[in-house]
């Protein structure tokens, strides 16, 4: 009687042992699509910020050289990163080279808090696009809008000497 009550208990600790590693090799593959998707999604969205530099160099060529007086860039992307000015002595992305530049990255929370120090100067540095505007004047810090929000629209001018960058 005592061998099959033994017998019992290795069988459901074999189960269990195979529960075990049942789980935890969902929870790897459910890390790995998610990984994934998250890397995709980030590479669409550099893709676009890129574009979206792209365009703003075209007009910043056309203001300096004084073609134009301002252009308005219209459906700026991608939605939900944020478009920032580093000016002056502020420390900035090494993608700068130490000048004034614009750039479009994701917003980082805590930023300068407590030990969180340069969080958004790495953000746009690792994974966001920067364009060094020599003459360009601090502007504040804006979020890109959702097309179904409305969108973002974008006002790049100079004035005397200085470029101005304003949501519009």
């Amino acid at each position: 009687m005592d061998k099959k009550k033994n017998k019992k208990g290795m069988f459901l600790a074999t189960e269990v042992v195979k529960l075990v590693i049942a789980l935890i090799g969902i929870s790897l593959l459910i890390y790995l699509l998610f990984s994934i998707y998250y890397s995709s999604s980030q590479d669409q969205k550099l893709n676009e910020a890129k574009s979206t530099i792209g365009r703003m160099k075209e007009i910043l060529q056309r203001v300096n050289s004084g073609d134009i007086s301002s252009e308005k860039l219209t459906d700026i992307t991608p939605s939900s990163w944020s478009i920032f000015s580093f000016v002056g002595g502020e420390t900035k992305p090494n993608s700068c080279a130490g000048e004034n530049c614009l750039c479009i990255c994701d917003e980082v929370s805590f930023d300068n808090a407590l030990w969180f120090k340069d969080r958004q100067i790495s953000e746009c540095d690792n994974s966001g696009v920067c364009l060094i505007v020599e003459n360009l004047n601090k502007f504040t810090t804006f979020e890109i809008e959702k097309p179904s929000n409305g969108g973002t629209n974008v006002e790049i001018s100079k004035s005397e000497d200085k470029i101005e960058v304003k949501k519009k």
